[in-house]
């Protein structure tokens, strides 16, 4: 999923995309320090059940009322969050249209309860597959939706990349959007800092490999910590739990260790989840004079305090995305079933 070995070898090249949709909200530059605010933000570590789309909102449902009856005004879920907890190539018959059952979901679920919702869903878009996180409003409009720029590795073989902002504009402030093993990269965090995000959201789908020869999944709280610490706003990063396996011959023996965790904008840990199913929830707080308004906070392809894998570690993510880019655009079959599932001739 999103960062199977991506994350894993944490600096290869992953990133989102942003589909422009309707900017609302001020521009929270030109706010003081009193318009510092807190809002109620939960994290959802849940499992997800290959290929039971319904089944995995009808879980995610159950947490969204939890959140909400607990005063929670914006409900974050792990990326792929209904597809399920591994990718393949038999995932792609587990694929949505742009408006499929995971957006029309988050959208009727925002209006029920009224609150914001983020959720990232595996999107068959004219002849392709795209990793999409979306955001819903109260009102039950989609705010806007991040595409991974460019998929970790052997992530690949089974979607494309595409290009876009990484910042929503809405109500509540700008949104930083980092979809799992692309908070890994510099390009994310520089994109963040320019547009001035008041808040960072990052959905992971990010297994610890280590019994499989892999590498473990970094802890949420360090990622969450950095780009707090650098940028001087809260964070929130997600994650799912349970076992994430496939049997052989393309075998997936890995687990998800949620590790989820929000921190404010002035550093504090507000949350640091252990590897259980539930709801982390806390009040954070967008201030924008804590904002630091660095000149830059990385440089380069990726951001060398956060690497797992080091430089061997990039180069082997380079290499396995270069192949599965290949294959990925050779592939009919592929082409064939995302022009079939998105409803284009």
């Amino acid at each position: 999923m999103s960062l199977y070995l991506i994350i894993v070898l944490s600096l290869g090249s992953s990133a989102a995309v942003e589909t422009p949709l309707n900017a609302k909200g001020a521009d929270l530059d030109k706010t003081t320090k009193s318009d510092a605010r807190p809002l109620r933000i939960a994290v959802v570590q849940m499992k997800s059940l290959d290929h039971d789309i319904a089944g995995n909102l009808r879980q995610a449902a159950k947490y969204a009322d939890e959140a909400a009856g607990r005063g929670a005004q914006f409900v974050l879920f792990p990326e792929f969050m209904a597809t399920g907890s591994y990718l393949s190539f038999d995932t792609w018959d587990s694929a949505e249209p742009s408006q499929g059952k995971s957006v029309e979901w988050l959208k009727s679920t925002s209006r029920r309860l009224h609150i914001w919702l983020g959720a990232g869903f595996f999107e068959a878009s004219g002849a392709d597959f795209y990793d999409t996180f979306v955001l819903t409003g109260p009102s039950d409009d989609e705010v806007g939706r991040v595409r991974k720029q460019i998929p970790a590795g052997p992530e690949g073989y089974f979607f494309r990349g595409d290009v876009g902002p990484h910042v929503i504009s809405t109500a509540i402030g700008k949104i930083g959007v980092g979809i799992c093993a692309e908070s890994y990269y510099c390009f994310a965090a520089s994109q963040f800092l320019k547009d001035s995000a008041d808040f960072i959201v990052m959905p992971h789908s990010s297994p610890d490999m280590s019994n499989n020869g892999g590498l473990p999944s970094p802890p949420g709280t360090r990622i969450a910590s950095w780009y707090a610490k650098k940028l001087g706003v809260p964070v929130a990063m997600v994650n799912k739990v349970g076992r994430s396996y496939k049997p052989p011959p393309n075998e997936i023996n890995g687990v998800f260790p949620g590790r989820s965790a929000i921190i404010d904008s002035d550093g504090t840990v507000l949350q640091s989840m252990d590897d259980k199913e539930g709801i982390g929830i806390a009040n954070i707080t967008i201030d924008p004079s804590r904002k630091t308004h660095a000149d830059e906070v990385c440089t380069g392809v990726g951001i060398a305090e956060l690497a797992v894998g080091g430089s061997a570690g990039a180069a082997a993510v380079a290499d396995e995305y270069a192949r599965a880019q290949r294959s990925y655009n050779s592939d009919p079959v592929r082409k064939a079933k995302a022009l079939s599932i998105s409803g284009k001739p």
